[in-house]
């Protein structure tokens, strides 16, 4: 009789564990969604520009023209002393400026007033 009850109870154990696992995997296959719609607000990580003259390039280092250091798309950085400092809006920690965020609108915004300045 104990063994008949100790089966039952395991086979409850057992058919209850098996309904959760389903409903753990459906919780992070919601998850996966949410993450790919923050990857496509998110600049692209592998252009670089130059803060002096906002050239966007595909690789870090510096500035061939300016021998600045470039920053990465979407990185805050300083534009008094045109250092990165991290992936949050803050003051700079070398000079205490505010921080500015690389993106391309800031490069094209940049480029294209300097280009009618040398039209004109």
């Amino acid at each position: 009789m104990k063994a008949f009850l100790l089966s039952i109870c395991l086979a409850f154990v057992l058919v209850g564990f098996a309904q959760q696992k389903p409903a753990t995997t459906a919780t992070t296959a919601s998850a996966a969604p949410a993450t790919a719609e923050k990857a496509k607000h998110v600049q692209n990580p592998a252009a670089w520009a130059c803060p002096k003259c906002y050239a966007i390039t595909k690789d870090g280092g510096q500035c061939a023209s300016c021998k600045t250091d470039k920053v990465q798309l979407g990185t805050y950085y300083c534009t008094h002393c045109m250092k990165g400092t991290g992936a949050k809006a803050g003051k700079c920690p070398a000079c205490g400026m505010a921080t500015t965020q690389m993106t391309r609108k800031l490069c094209a915004e940049h480029t294209k007033g300097t280009a009618m300045k040398k039209a004109a």
